[in-house]
């Protein structure tokens, strides 16, 4: 009697030759019978590796921004905030005036310094961390070097700072001390 109330699915997988259980292998089977009976048991990360989030953005390209950083004598938080405000990180950045890349080579910049493809990482990174330091050397001052970077040496040489490159600029240092700050 107690079959009887039982629904025909349950009744059917306890008997041997009932008609699910001849008709559909083990994993259909759960599937059909029961679906939320058969859970698989749950496993905990072992390692805290293992709850890591993935590196993304500006810090996916930290070694590369060290390594250019060391080979121009930049400082490599200064570089890390130029990626994050000119690209957030993205490799496949291009801007409407047509500035490519991490740093946002514009194409007459990039064919000076002999880039070949604006958009991989590293030719990037080097090529725009040199040319920061061209900037830097010529203009004295990490300041006006981000303005020349922005707006163009030839702004800076004519005294033009558009509202961009005033927003820019402070934008920049402020990221450069936060990247600096985490490293404490």
């Amino acid at each position: 009697m107690l079959l009887a109330l039982l629904p025909l699915s349950v009744w059917s997988e306890s008997k041997d030759s009932g008609i699910l259980s001849r008709s559909y292998g083990g994993d259909a089977q759960r599937q059909i019978i029961g679906r939320s009976a058969y859970t698989a048991p749950r496993q905990k990360p072992s390692t805290p590796e293992v709850m890591r989030k993935p590196v993304t953005g500006v810090r996916a390209y930290a070694g590369l921004i060290r390594a250019y950083g060391a080979l121009h004598s930049v400082d490599p938080h200064l570089i890390m905030a130029i990626v994050d405000a000119e690209s957030g990180g993205n490799p496949e950045a291009l801007s409407p005036k047509g500035a490519a890349g991490l740093m946002q080579l514009m194409p007459e910049t990039a064919a000076e310094l002999g880039v070949v493809n604006r958009f991989d990482p590293e030719e990037n990174i080097a090529s725009g961390t040199r040319y920061l330091r061209g900037l830097m050397d010529r203009f004295k001052s990490v300041e006006v070097a981000l303005w020349a970077y922005n707006a163009g040496p030839g702004a800076v040489q004519q005294g033009r700072m558009p509202l961009e490159t005033q927003e820019y600029v402070p934008r920049v240092m402020r990221l450069r001390r936060a990247y600096a700050a985490e490293e404490r």
